[in-house]
């Protein structure tokens, strides 16, 4: 098999309502969504879904590293998918997301060569799975609310997003919890957002609240001061930012810094690497989530596929379908609240029209 043609295209999409954690306010995202045909007549789709200040790259550079690829990569094999990180790693440091773009249409093309779902393909036997959904930071109140909507229709987890101080953010966790009651499981993500301090004086209170874990309380860089809250909390701590590449994950294990890793494909660069995290986090005896940012349903549901094929990735973060809308872009999963069942077409099993 191999690839003929590679095409791409910027795509837009809108939050149903204005989205804040720590560090920045959301109204929507963009992605590159993109195409690989083959000369059996087998096509793969992809998507980056770039952030700037995680993963360094914005749109327009997706674009252009993706042309860059395209040229490489005609003619090449899209199931030698270790051959086409090779490739692109020979050519550009860094730019995840675009390589978990061709990557995921690389995955999405050898799942259907074999006729199977992609979690299939990957070694799993169960279509169906459980993922969080996310509350953006607003007022104890408003955030309560949310909550409290989310649950009725049918969400048993929340992950909720904190960071701006532990005062406001203890309120916030106080609010909800009372709202919700004790039948929801609670998850807490600071998004580097608090200090070693801040995060050992709120602890307590967390853990009296029944929160299940705690994510990226520090800044991304501080490995050591993750390590301290490990050894000190109850609690366990997952690395989200400070965890992009395989070699992230080793050192994470090595140190023994965290209970968890925060896998995400644009982070890291798609399925490949992904599952070389996973692999390295489950000899450390950790756990992992699979997680999103600003991705559409092709994306989202490729990670659902990850996450469905492992059983190590035992917390699901893949909740941005639930709250953004795309009518161009259809399958790949159903859901009633928060379960989830993947398709059981081959790849994927999404359908992109027009494109």
């Amino acid at each position: 098999m191999k690839i003929t043609e590679i095409t791409m295209t910027k795509a837009e999409f809108a939050f149903n309502k204005p989205f804040e954690i720590a560090f920045a306010v959301l109204y929507g995202f963009q992605t590159m969504v993109l195409r690989i045909d083959t000369d059996e007549g087998i096509s793969g789709y992809g998507e980056a879904g770039p952030l700037e200040y995680v993963t360094g790259d914005n749109l327009d550079t997706c674009m252009v590293i993706a042309d860059e690829f395209r040229k490489k990569l005609i003619g090449t094999d899209p199931t030698a998918i270790q051959n086409i990180h090779t490739v692109m790693d020979s050519m550009y440091h860094g730019h995840t997301a675009v390589k978990a773009a061709f990557d995921i249409a690389c995955y999405d093309i050898a799942a259907k060569k074999m006729g199977v779902p992609l979690y299939k393909y990957l070694g799993g036997s169960d279509p169906h799975l459980e993922s969080d959904v996310t509350i953006g930071i607003s007022t104890p109140e408003a955030m309560a609310e949310d909550c409290l909507e989310w649950k009725n229709k049918g969400f048993s987890i929340l992950k909720i997003k904190l960071g701006h101080d532990i005062v406001s953010d203890s309120a916030r966790m106080k609010a909800i919890r009372k709202t919700v009651g004790d039948d929801v499981i609670l998850r807490v993500d600071a998004n580097q957002g608090w200090s070693l301090k801040e995060t050992l004086q709120i602890e307590p209170l967390l853990k009296e609240l029944n929160i299940e874990l705690i994510e990226q309380p520090l800044r991304d860089f501080d490995f050591e001061g993750m390590k301290e809250i490990k050894m000190r909390s109850t609690l366990p701590i997952i690395a989200d930012e400070s965890c992009h590449l395989p070699a992230d994950a080793l050192r994470l294990a090595s140190m023994r810094a965290c209970d968890g890793m925060n896998i995400k494909l644009m982070k890291c660069g798609g399925i490949e690497p992904a599952l070389r995290i996973n692999a390295i986090a489950e000899a450390a005896d950790m756990f992992c989530m699979l997680g999103c940012m600003g991705e559409s349903v092709i994306a989202n549901t490729a990670a659902m596929h990850v996450a469905a094929a492992r059983r190590n990735i035992s917390k699901i973060d893949l909740d941005i379908t639930f709250f953004s809308h795309c009518d161009w872009i259809t399958g790949g999963f159903v859901s009633e609240g928060g379960k989830i069942t993947l398709s059981d077409e081959p790849g994927i099993g999404i359908q992109v029209n027009g494109f």
